[in-house]
């Protein structure tokens, strides 16, 4: 960090100053030297090969965000502040070693007379005209890092000007350099990058902050997707008082582009002060994307916001964090939901750890343990076992994942179905939900709509009989995510175990309320006016492309001989 780094070079000059030369001797007689040939003129680059040593002027292509503040000088805390994403130019002249940047409303150029200070990490520039002042700091070594980037920088353009004891700010915090060209750019395998973050952060009646950190992004070529997390640590601008640990933390996910080396989805900053939602842009850097850079910008409804940027380099030595379902199979765990509360713990494609509620028959399944399926689009697994109450047969179905399913190719969420009979105990099911979901507050700040389609899986029970029905349906979700509401439709058919004999249990409508905090939705599974169930689902995904959850629903046969049968299940979701 840069307060070790500034304690060591003190001690090194200290260093430097106590040595010198010494020595006496007197100047022999020295033979004259041969004369050297001429030396080849030294060929003048045409372009910036790396960051940390800049030979030619440039243009450099950025992704920036603005922080826009008023501060009351007398109690050092926060009138107001807001955010949002920026464009921003920055270009270096070789000739005068200066910098010129432009934004919207403002155009600075900074020389060297202009630099207050410079060290390893940074240099920083300043400039005033009596009324406001403008301060440019540009990022060599991140703070929290111990070598400089190669191709990418990060930098931040402050604004001050100050009147009636209030001081007005405008902060741009962006990144630049020598980004990858679209054909450079992976497209497949994953990769992990070792990231280190700058930021502001303010709140309304608190003192504003700076933050830094360090974190992991990892990147899934193959899929185009991204997910990041950095722990970080505030500092108070007046006080100087440190905060970490806790919720302080930046989460961000989203998607890469498919036509060049940019990739962008949602942030989430976390401060003392809440959780403020937003959006993530950036890029590759480098001749094969060796390096990222990109930024941020966040805000909630209490008048929260907070910028900042990220600069990352590809470490061998992080592990990736896998995305996806496939690639969960190669040894993750993933919480389950609905009604098995547990996990599911992947140890290789072929065996995994199974724990489900106290009163599911779990441990570990293998190969050993497959059976022939009753439904080409599940693997299924059976297992004896004792949890306390006496032995449970005990049968477990796992969706298919992705392409090697027919019916509904899934990438981020997935379900299964646990079935136990013991002696003299009727059979009991549970249907569960797990996988990667989309990250706590990542819908907060989401506006539009949004349609989900996919399959219902379920097992009924009659009321007035013995008899029990394998249900399958369709279901169709329609959200609202501006107005954190969602309707849909579920419809229901079965067949009797016993018999064979075909059941149609119906239409039903679907209502309720999006929860953001939890990127989830609960409401009322209805039929006309009347009120028959419930479900309760989670969005999966960096961007909410899936949505996946159980139902409960009491239902009626449509035809025949009318039989109220109570039907528990899941739903899986694509949005369209």
């Amino acid at each position: 960090m840069k307060i070790g780094y500034c304690a060591a070079s003190a001690i090194a000059l200290l260093w430097l100053a106590g040595c010198g030369g010494g020595g006496s001797g007197g100047v022999g007689s020295t033979p004259a030297p041969t004369p050297a040939p001429t030396p080849a003129p030294t060929p003048t680059p045409s372009a910036n090969s790396t960051m940390t040593d800049l030979k030619v002027s440039q243009s450099f292509t950025s992704d920036a965000a603005k922080l826009t503040g008023t501060w009351d000088l007398a109690s050092g805390t926060a009138i107001e502040g807001s955010s949002k994403a920026a464009v921003l130019s920055i270009r270096y002249d070789a000739a005068t070693k200066g910098y010129t940047l432009v934004s919207e409303a403002r155009n600075v150029s900074f020389g060297t007379t202009d630099i207050v200070s410079q060290d390893a990490y940074d240099t920083v520039y300043r400039r005033s005209d009596g009324t406001s002042r403008e301060n440019l700091t540009l990022v060599k070594q991140p703070y929290t890092g111990d070598t400089a980037r190669r191709y990418v920088a990060m930098g931040f353009w402050q604004s001050n000007t100050v009147s009636d004891g209030r001081q007005s700010t405008e902060f741009s915090s962006f990144t630049y350099g020598l980004p990858t060209v679209a054909n450079a750019v992976p497209r497949s395998g994953a990769a992990a990058y070792g990231i280190d973050m700058f930021g502001l952060v303010t709140m309304p009646g608190e003192e504003p902050a700076s933050m830094q950190g360090s974190g992991k992004l990892s990147v899934d070529f193959t899929q185009g997707i991204f997910t990041a997390q950095a722990n970080t640590t505030e500092y108070g601008l007046v006080s100087g008082a440190t905060t970490s640990g806790g919720s302080l933390e930046l989460r961000a996910g989203g998607s890469l582009s498919s036509g060049d080396g940019t990739f962008s989805g949602t942030a989430v900053y976390g401060s003392l002060s809440g959780q403020a939602s937003g959006t993530i842009s950036g890029r590759f850097y480098g001749p094969a994307g060796e390096e990222l850079g990109a930024t941020f910008q966040t805000a909630n409804a209490q008048g929260m916001a907070a910028v900042g940027s990220l600069v990352g380099v590809r470490d061998a030595s992080l592990t990736p964090d896998a995305q996806t379902i496939a690639a969960l199979m190669s040894g993750q765990e993933a919480s389950l939901g609905g009604d098995g509360s547990g996990s599911v713990h992947w140890l290789n494609s072929e065996t995994f750890d199974f724990q489900g509620s106290s009163s599911m028959v779990g441990g570990r399944f293998t190969i050993n343990d497959k059976i022939a399926s009753r439904n080409p689009n599940f693997t299924t697994y059976a297992k004896t076992g004792d949890n306390g109450y006496g032995p449970v047969q005990a049968t477990l179905e796992l969706y298919k994942p992705a392409t090697t399913n027919a019916e509904l190719t899934l990438t981020y969420s997935s379900f299964g179905h646990w079935a136990g009979t013991g002696a003299g105990v009727s059979t009991r099911d549970s249907y569960f939900t797990y996988g990667f979901t989309t990250g706590a507050n990542f819908l907060a700040a989401r506006t539009g709509k949004a349609s989900y389609e996919g399959v219902a899986y379920g097992t009924g029970t009659s009321y007035t009989s013995s008899a029990r029905y394998d249900v399958t349906g369709t279901s169709r979700v329609n959200v609202d995510f501006g107005a954190q509401t969602f309707g849909g439709t579920l419809a229901l058919a079965g067949t009797e175990r016993a018999s064979g004999t075909a059941a149609n249990f119906g239409n039903y409508d679907m209502a309720g309320q999006i929860t953001a905090r939890s990127s989830s939705l609960q409401g009322n599974i209805n039929q006309g006016a009347e009120n028959l169930g419930d479900i309760s689902a989670k969005f999966f995904g960096p961007d909410a492309q899936e949505l996946a959850g159980t139902f409960y629903v009491n239902a009626s046969t449509v035809g025949g001989t009318p039989e109220n049968v109570g039907i528990s299940g899941v739903i899986a979701t694509i949005r369209k």
